[in-house]
């Protein structure tokens, strides 16, 4: 290693934060673009004025419609979007997770995009949702993601930031465990799961699964999502509960169901002690 690598090494390493706080805002968004941002925007400043340095929104958290609405308005939304996310980082100066809103594949689809902007307002992470959900729960809502939108069909990257290892999915991917151990294997600290879970889902598997992704990867999962209803017949409606969960699986934050958000402390020290005393990550003999 030459001089000025190391050098910036150790600037990242004096300049890490081991000890911060984070935060998950709830939202119930619908297709009104400009009304959810400002309702966003609310909640995050809230959450930096408690002293948030990273804060996750959910999946579709700039709009929430129908496939027609989606698009008809599909260059606003991802212009407004984005434009938002790094305006919002930059005046606040946190990182700030987007966590899901279409943008355009270029192939009549959307991906549905996760985004990570950091304190001054420049994208540092994108994923593009790679399961797509297709499914029937119960609730009277026919789910076919994959109508409209494309897969990524990429694991995410991790990115080093100066609070730690961060990466994101977005919701169905939380049923795919091998996604989270590859993320843990390329060294995440910290993962976010942004959602729109379905009441039936949600409260069947919303917090087991969370729990058993953050306990298998020894790692905090910070799960931003929708809750209440999205459109004016009542039939689109979400779960809640945005949680932030410990490496050891303990739920640090609820948000519980109405619009709002939580801050809880994240301790990399404490992450790393588990990860040191169970070394079970480093025990894997299949890959």
């Amino acid at each position: 290693m030459d001089m000025e690598s190391a050098l910036g090494l150790e600037k990242d390493r004096f300049f890490m934060m081991d000890i911060f706080k984070a935060a998950v805002v709830q939202v119930s968004s619908n297709a009104r673009v400009t009304n959810n941002l400002t309702q966003c925007r609310q909640f995050i400043e809230a959450a930096a004025k408690e002293g948030a340095k990273l804060v996750g929104l959910p999946e579709n958290f700039s709009f929430m419609g129908n496939e027609q609405e989606k698009r008809n308005l599909i260059g606003q939304i991802e212009e407004e979007t984005i434009s938002f996310l790094s305006e919002t980082s930059r005046d606040l100066g946190i990182y700030l997770l987007g966590g899901g809103f279409p943008t355009n594949a270029g192939n009549g689809k959307v991906y549905n995009t996760a985004l990570l902007f950091d304190p001054e307002g420049k994208e540092i992470f994108r994923y593009y949702k790679a399961h797509l959900f297709n499914a029937e729960v119960g609730d009277g809502f026919s789910y076919s993601e994959s109508n409209s939108t494309e897969s990524g069909g990429k694991i995410p990257d991790v990115v080093s930031t100066t609070l730690g290892q961060i990466s994101s999915a977005i919701c169905y991917d939380i049923r795919f465990p091998e996604l989270f151990r590859d993320l843990s294997k390329n060294g995440c600290e910290i993962c976010f799961l942004p959602a729109a879970f379905t009441t039936p889902t949600g409260e069947a598997h919303w917090e087991v699964l969370l729990r058993a992704r953050a306990i298998e990867n020894f790692m905090y999962v910070i799960a931003p999502g929708q809750t209440g209803i999205h459109d004016p017949h009542g039939t689109r409606k979400t779960y809640g509960h945005s949680l932030i969960v410990s490496p050891w699986g303990e739920v640090l934050a609820d948000v519980g169901t109405d619009p709002g958000y939580a801050v809880c402390e994240i301790d990399l020290t404490k992450l790393h002690e588990i990860r040191a005393k169970l070394p079970s990550l480093k025990h894997r003999l299949f890959s």
